[in-house]
């Protein structure tokens, strides 16, 4: 007799990889393709994370994932 197919029995996870390019070196929010502006909360929104952002246009989230491989001075 088949076993019940339609629940999950576990996942799989892993890891991606992507490319996020900020123009002249300014590495804030407000340039990242993974930010959205929710109109309905007036706030700015991590993709990445959830996190929402106060100020994406002056800093990055305090839980940004993105490594570089030059930290800024």
């Amino acid at each position: 007799m088949k076993a019940n197919v339609s629940c999950v029995s576990f996942y799989k996870s892993g890891v991606a990889t992507i490319r996020v390019n900020f123009p002249n070196g300014d590495t804030v929010c407000r340039w990242c393709q993974y930010v959205r502006y929710d109109e309905s909360l007036r706030r700015h929104r991590c993709l990445f994370t959830g996190e929402y952002l106060p100020f994406p246009i002056e800093t990055r989230g305090n839980e940004c994932p993105i490594a570089f491989d030059e930290e800024e001075t």
